[in-house]
């Protein structure tokens, strides 16, 4: 379910070779923040791809073993387990129940994106000038991949905010 939020973010952005990288911080079960990752902005992925390592090594829970095949990889594409992070925060926005995509099979090295089932919560922009993106979360909005939605969207102000 997605919170009505009329609140416009403003976060800063980093542009490295023509490529967006954006900031976000997963909060694990125990609500302790973890390490900050930085994810490359692609409207063209579906879902969300970190790798096998890092997803273990910060415990992120896997929920299907297998559960999908990211195109493009190669001739078979990128068989991948779906696994939950229960809090992101991301661009002053507090995202719960979060699926992401890590491939399966080990040593597979790939680039880590924030793909459409977080961006598609939000209307949003980018200032390459500037170098920052402005978000809103959208109103009533329906997933076109339900399978891979994040749960509810709440604007965040701080650490405290993690606490339920």
């Amino acid at each position: 379910m997605i919170a009505d939020v009329s609140y416009t973010h403003k976060d800063d952005i980093e542009i490295v070779d023509n490529k967006v990288l954006i900031s976000l911080v997963t909060i694990d079960k125990t609500s302790n923040p973890v390490k900050p990752l930085n994810l490359l902005f692609d409207t063209g992925a579906f879902i969300t791809l970190i790798g096998k390592q890092l997803a273990d090594n910060n415990d992120y829970q896997v929920i299907n073993e297998k559960g999908c095949v990211i195109s493009g990889f190669s001739e078979k594409g990128l068989v991948c387990d779906l696994r939950r992070i229960p809090t992101i925060v991301f661009c002053g926005f507090r995202i719960d129940d979060v699926w992401i995509a890590t491939p399966h099979d080990e040593g597979v090295d790939v680039t880590e994106v924030i793909g459409m089932n977080i961006l598609e919560n939000f209307n949003f922009g980018l200032d390459f000038s500037k170098e920052e993106i402005y978000l809103n979360a959208r109103q009533n909005h329906i997933s076109q991949k339900p399978k891979y939605q994040c749960g509810n969207v709440s604007v965040f102000h701080d650490l405290t905010d993690i606490q339920q």
